[in-house]
């Protein structure tokens, strides 16, 4: 009996300094990778939600201004008026609607030097605009912001019914994986609209 007491005994005592110590180092181990791995995915997963705004927001800018450009020239005497005119990064549509003659201006205004508080590197190396849109003598509103660049051009010269329209815009966070722009990328869409109203 007293046999079995004594390896009871043996069976039930505890762990020793040593392998405290041992689990508690393997424990940080794997809490400092989890915690880095998770560190990690989560920067991943916030450069590319900033990447799929600044993707949309360029799709629903170009998508926006070639909704309007296929007005140009709609109940207009060609003679009378152009359907649309191109002057740096504005481009004015003009057609009939509401009244003689609607126009449709978009254009670029930047950003109030408070407003680059967003993007503190880069203040001074680059200009950031806001895509913004005027109907008639209405006040401007703005169509998206962080935009780089806007270019409307002809794809042929001789072709006055086909215009190609480039946004550039950058994303509003950096991304320290990425070495150009400061962290700041920047995306760039160009699509081309067919006008329906405008002859050659």
């Amino acid at each position: 009996m007293k046999k079995t007491k004594t390896n009871r005994w043996r069976n039930c005592r505890g762990f020793t300094v040593l392998e405290v110590l041992i689990a508690a180092l393997i424990t940080g181990i794997l809490a400092v990778a989890s915690f880095r791995f998770y560190t990690s995915m989560h920067q991943q997963t916030e450069t590319q939600i900033e990447v799929s705004d600044v993707q949309h927001l360029c799709r629903s800018s170009v998508h926006e201004i070639k909704k309007t450009l296929r007005l140009a020239g709609f109940k207009l005497d060609p003679a009378v008026h152009a359907p649309y005119e191109v002057k740096g990064d504005s481009l004015a549509i003009y057609y009939s609607g509401t009244q003689p003659v609607d126009t449709v201006l978009y254009y670029l205004e930047e950003f109030a030097e408070w407003e680059y508080w967003r993007v503190p590197d880069l203040r001074g190396e680059v200009t950031l605009y806001r895509l913004m849109r005027k109907q008639n003598s209405l006040p401007g509103e703005a169509c998206a912001d962080f935009i780089r660049d806007v270019d409307f051009q002809l794809v042929d010269s001789l072709d006055s019914r086909t215009m190609s329209i480039t946004v550039t815009a950058q994303v509003t966070k950096r991304d320290d994986s990425y070495a150009e722009n400061k962290g700041y990328r920047v995306w760039s869409l160009d699509e081309q609209v067919t006008l329906r109203n405008v002859n050659l």
